[in-house]
């Protein structure tokens, strides 16, 4: 990415305790770090100058924050949460997004890094409760052209709405998995319809969400991962058109282009692969990757 050189003549008139707080990054050995950290100390003494914060404010925040660490761990990211619920994943989706490919959307606090490998056709949904859904597609670049042997990291919520992390009854590994598609870039795994579900309200961030009388629900929705060597990855999530919430998402992490479909599924041959007798649901969904610079 190009640097562009820092302007100091933008910085004079701010306060000397600004603009010492924006010095003191100069002689950081990456210039992109010292671009960001001045402009972030810049924008949060405006902040302050703006509101005109109180001591006693700025210390129920760093409380905030504080309680926020407490509540994070390796299954629970309230850090993720804050920025999700603030908007600033999605407006970094926004100008980060290449251009091309499949929208990006939010990662959301549930995502572990441990799911385990699983072959293409996994099936997930195994005896637990929830309408099954057959997922798949291809893993294509920006021209239509197949990507071979795209990775899949793929995690949803169970039928109760939770997530493993938050739900000790369900196995920690339930409904996620990581697949390598096949040479066409064709995947395809049995799971279950995803459903709406408040954000945690446990927290900080919850407290937070109730206490500005905001909506703590999240239209249901599939997360999945794409990557390939030689292409931008994508965090992305799928949602099914006709979720509730869909136009109220508290997270702000529905795209147009990922609003898709849960149809009625007559095949016969999936219908026998996986032993199912009953109706179940059909997603067709392609995600398209641009290259790496």
């Amino acid at each position: 990415m190009d640097v562009k050189p820092f302007n100091l003549s933008s910085i004079m008139s701010i306060h000397p305790v600004t603009q010492a707080a924006m010095r003191s990054f100069d002689k950081a050995s990456d210039p992109r770090l010292t671009e960001v950290m001045s402009l972030l100390v810049k924008h949060l003494h405006a902040f302050v100058t703006e509101s005109q914060l109180t001591k006693e404010e700025w210390m129920q925040g760093l409380e905030f924050l504080t309680q926020s660490a407490a509540i994070t761990d390796a299954d629970r990211n309230e850090f993720s949460l804050l920025s999700d619920v603030l908007g600033i994943s999605s407006i970094v989706d926004v100008v980060s997004q290449p251009v091309g490919g499949t929208s990006s959307s939010v990662l959301g606090p549930f995502h572990s890094q441990d799911s385990r490998w699983m072959d293409n056709g996994a099936n997930l949904a195994g005896d637990q409760d929830g309408v099954r859904a057959w997922l798949h597609g291809r893993v294509l670049d920006v021209q239509g052209q197949p990507i071979a042997h795209a990775e899949l990291d793929f995690w949803q919520n169970a039928d109760n709405g939770l997530y493993p992390a938050q739900d000790p009854g369900q196995d920690p590994y339930n409904l996620r998995c990581k697949i390598k598609c096949e040479a066409d870039g064709s995947f395809n795994l049995l799971t279950i319809r995803p459903n709406p579900y408040t954000v945690p309200t446990d927290g900080p961030v919850g407290a937070l969400l109730v206490t500005s009388q905001r909506s703590v629900w999240r239209p249901a929705h599939y997360h999945v991962i794409v990557s390939a060597p030689g292409y931008v990855g994508l965090v992305t999530e799928l949602f099914p058109q006709d979720s509730e919430y869909i136009d109220n998402d508290t997270v702000f992490g529905v795209r147009e282009g990922l609003i898709v479909p849960f149809t009625p599924c007559q095949n016969t041959d999936v219908a026998e692969r996986y032993g199912l007798t009953q109706p179940f649901l059909e997603v067709n969904f392609d995600f398209h990757l641009v290259k790496a610079p």
